[in-house]
């Protein structure tokens, strides 16, 4: 008998499909971002290397014995509940996390401890398909940054560095989101650990290459904006300034994955022996002893949707006077400053003594309206990057600078009608509490902004007015509204 006629892939195949049903607006996300973002668009193949995984275990698979877990209805349970925090808070990648991990868990439910462990590592490779790690890049553009000019420092050629920007005197580059090396980074750490899986057999062999796969992209990525700097600079900047550079960049990251396995090859362990078939037809497909694990999936996860339906996402009725309660004048200039918040529920602008505000407000917290979410910043990343950063306890002060060199100072917080607090993390947490309460998650972003002066008068009046709002007004604010 083949493995596509076994009774273990049939099993496989008919939990996939529940789960796939169960689970469908979960999993269509998680495919939209597939679709939308280059940086995850090998998660395409996540799924059929999985099978060639499972394939590969066959003979063990059908020797092993089909015996339900019960004991795995405790980590159901738990993963349904992150799942369902993830939903109700409007955290993507947390309800993408679990779901993806919920597929394991059911076929540990359903086929028992010995197909479970033979699958461990699939299992753990199946989550690569999650679309996480985007909140890397800022970190990723500053080691670029800082391996870029150290290396032209080792070169010779002046070089002047300010935020993202890096200035020679052939020209001035910034390393932008596309130059942070993160599509290099997960594509290689994923490369890379089915490649150690495949090719060791000691798990320290594994864990020594993974970490190789991880650091390589990261030092190989610096070396490619210099090699992109030096290019521009050695050619009068006719070369390796446009689209030329993307390409040379993935040429570049195909020579590195190519020494990556080639490294790796060296130290392959040879293939371990066949094992003997025991059970050509695999394990006997008894339906009735999958009765009972399969109804108390269905119970549990009937449970989870049936409280997620109940306290959906409420809408907030107050529409707060912003300008009535700060004290600014409302402007609608469109300043290139502002902050890229999607779809808010209403933003005041306006200016107090010189100090500018905005505020975006959300009246709810649902899919692609969201306070907290990857796509919003707090300027406009296109043109303006980070300089330097002082953190206070309830507010964030960013200087930043544009390719003009114009500087700006920013001062900003989320406000809940729980929290203050600068910490986008914390507010998730604050909504999701708001959303298991079945209450409305409501919230804004305040930010004050003043242009950086040579005098640093208004790096002053910034700092007094941020104080005054963010440590005296707002917590008053709070507690009035709590009271209500």
């Amino acid at each position: 008998m083949t493995f596509w006629k076994s009774s273990i892939f049939k099993y496989l195949v008919a939990i996939f499909l529940v789960w796939a049903g169960v689970f469908y607006s979960t999993i269509e996300s998680t495919v939209a971002i597939w679709l939308r973002s280059e940086t995850f668009t090998h998660c395409f193949i996540i799924l059929p290397i999985c099978i060639y995984l499972i394939k590969l275990k066959w003979t063990k698979l059908n020797n092993a014995t089909l015996q339900p877990s019960y004991l795995s209805l405790v980590f159901v349970v738990g993963t349904l509940f992150v799942w369902l925090f993830g939903s109700m808070a409007q955290v993507l990648v947390i309800e993408q996390l679990a779901c993806f991990v919920m597929l394991p868990m059911m076929i540990w439910c359903v086929m028992g401890n010995q197909i479970a462990r033979i699958l461990l590592f699939t299992s753990f490779f199946w989550l690569f398909s999650v679309p996480a790690g985007e909140f890397l890049i800022p970190q990723l553009q500053e080691l670029t940054a800082d391996i870029t000019v150290f290396a032209i420092q080792l070169t010779g050629i002046p070089v002047f560095r300010e935020g993202l920007y890096i200035a020679i005197p052939g020209g001035l580059f910034e390393v932008a989101v596309a130059c942070s090396g993160i599509r290099y980074l997960i594509a290689s750490f994923t490369l890379g650990t089915l490649f150690a899986y495949l090719n060791y057999n000691s798990l320290q062999k594994r864990v020594i290459f993974i970490l190789f796969s991880i650091v390589l992209p990261l030092l190989a990525n610096g070396i490619r904006a210099y090699g992109i700097v030096m290019i521009a600079h050695l050619s009068d900047m006719k070369y390796a300034t446009g689209v030329d550079h993307l390409i040379y960049g993935w040429l570049f990251f195909g020579v590195v994955i190519l020494i990556m396995f080639t490294v790796g090859g060296r130290w392959a362990d040879p293939l371990p022996k066949k094992e003997a078939l025991d059970n050509p037809t695999g394990p006997p497909a008894n339906l009735s002893a999958l009765v009972k694990p399969l109804s108390a999936l269905v119970i549990i996860i009937a449970l989870g949707l049936s409280y997620k339906s109940v306290f959906e996402n409420p809408v907030s009725s107050v529409n707060p006077d912003f300008a009535q309660s700060f004290g600014f004048e409302e402007v609608s200039d469109n300043a290139t400053w502002l902050p890229v918040f999607h779809n808010p529920t209403s933003i005041s602008r306006g200016v107090h003594q010189g100090v500018e505000f905005y505020i975006a407000y959300y009246n709810a917290n649902i899919q692609s309206q969201e306070l907290i979410n990857g796509r919003n910043k707090l300027y406009n990343i296109e043109r303006w990057s980070i300089v330097s950063e002082d953190k206070n306890q309830t507010y964030r002060t960013l200087q930043i600078i544009d390719n003009y060199g114009n500087k700006r100072l920013l001062s900003y917080t989320y406000v809940t009608p729980w929290r203050v607090t600068h910490k986008s993390l914390e507010i998730k947490l604050a909504q999701a509490i708001q959303a298991l309460l079945g209450q409305p998650q409501s919230g804004y972003l305040l930010m004050l902004s003043v242009p950086l002066d040579k005098t640093e008068e208004s790096q002053m009046k910034l700092e007094k007015m941020s104080q005054d709002i963010f440590n005296r007004d707002l917590p008053i604010l709070l507690s009035e509204n709590q009271q209500n």
